[in-house]
């Protein structure tokens, strides 16, 4: 049993709307896992956002000769979407292939990186008065994890103390709005100077200007924030914040060697990871290179999402990280706390922080061992 077009995937890529294309290949690490792991026949399809199903004639990917395997039960269809955090492809997988091409949607597999994507496709079933389309948490990004441990093999902590100028590292490249924010609110609190903290021009066209619009109308019933924000309605005067490169145009998702100073000298990451306003759980590359750099981390995210990292036996790392900012459901006063968390963590005498590294050691290989023993990167959702 295995990936019956393992040596052919289609990649409906339509990033770009105004020049979509399809590219045909055989290097795909969901598919390649999946066909590893063995456990039934599947053709396989990955998409880029949640807009390619619709931009596509999807009878060049779908011969009558696939579709008639896959209605007679042959083998299952597998939708890949583990890129991304999209969950309006569930919609359009029922519109434009279900419905389109009369295939059972049990014969459907929906593959993702959201840990709770069957509540959405429940959610969605319900909605359409249809049986739900099977789906599976695929972490695919454990997977690139491992490959940035094997290449590393670094232990970011020192065994003994040492003081840097900077305690922690934050990555930020495309101007999602929590990142602007996050990092509003540690000029504000004097705390910029304590990090190393990459913020410019990216590919997405973001900047202080538009940012500091958008998160005033998000805001404006958020006093404390609001108060922020007016506070610093001069920060378009600081300069771009580079680290190891200015180009944050290119997608860092595979590690970048460049970086690794960075991690071997602070104390913690603040990772902004790519959803927070959605409120959709999603684990990137950026939580998992944090783990196999050996990195204690703040997951700035959408609320509750540490317990899915638990749930893939992950340790965290409160109490010595105060993560009660994970349950908090308001995205101001979860971002206020994070900060205030920052501030704490930055602040440790050489007593506490001797303490603090001696304990946040055990827990980073601890989770250092476990990224490099994973095998099964799949969790069974709708079955």
């Amino acid at each position: 049993m295995s990936c019956v077009n393992i040596d052919n995937i289609p990649f409906l890529n339509s990033y770009d709307m105004q020049n979509p294309n399809i590219i045909w290949g055989e290097t795909c690490v969901s598919a390649n896992q999946k066909h590893l792991e063995n456990e039934y026949d599947f053709f396989f399809i990955q998409l880029s956002n949640d807009k390619c199903l619709e931009v596509f004639d999807l009878d060049i990917v779908f011969l009558p000769s696939i579709v008639r395997d896959i209605q007679e039960k042959k083998y299952f269809l597998i939708v890949d979407n583990s890129l991304e955090y999209f969950v309006s492809q569930i919609d359009s997988i029922y519109k434009n292939i279900v419905d389109a091409y009369n295939i059972p949607p049990e014969q459907v597999i929906f593959l993702s990186s959201i840990p709770n994507v069957d509540y959405y496709v429940n959610r969605v079933a319900n909605q359409l008065s249809r049986p739900p389309i099977k789906s599976e948490w695929f972490s695919l990004f454990e997977v690139t994890g491992q490959s940035v441990s094997d290449n590393n093999k670094i232990v970011s902590l020192p065994k003994h103390i040492k003081f840097y100028d900077k305690k922690f590292l934050n990555l930020n490249r495309r101007w999602r709005l929590h990142r602007p924010l996050l990092v509003m609110l540690l000029r504000d609190a004097g705390l910029l100077d304590q990090g190393h903290v990459s913020m410019a021009p990216s590919d997405d066209g973001g900047n202080w200007k538009t940012s500091l619009h958008k998160l005033k109308v998000r805001y404006n019933n958020h006093p404390e924030i609001n108060e922020i924000i007016n506070r610093n309605s001069d920060i378009y005067n600081i300069p771009d914040l580079y680290l190891d490169t200015t180009d944050l145009v290119t997608n860092r998702a595979e590690h970048q060697d460049s970086i690794n100073d960075y991690y071997e000298q602070t104390y913690f990451s603040v990772i902004t990871e790519t959803t927070y306003h959605e409120n959709v759980p999603f684990l990137s590359e950026k939580v998992f290179k944090a783990i196999a750099m050996g990195h204690p981390f703040i997951l700035v995210s959408a609320p509750n999402t540490l317990q899915y990292l638990k749930q893939l036996g992950y340790k965290t790392y409160h109490p010595m990280i105060d993560e009660k900012y994970d349950t908090i459901q308001n995205h101001g006063d979860r971002m206020l706390y994070i900060v205030k968390e920052i501030e704490r963590l930055c602040s440790m005498d050489r007593t506490q922080l001797k303490k603090w590294l001696k304990t946040a050691r055990f827990i980073a290989n601890y989770n250092m061992r476990i990224l490099n023993s994973k095998t099964n990167f799949t969790v069974k959702k709708n079955y």
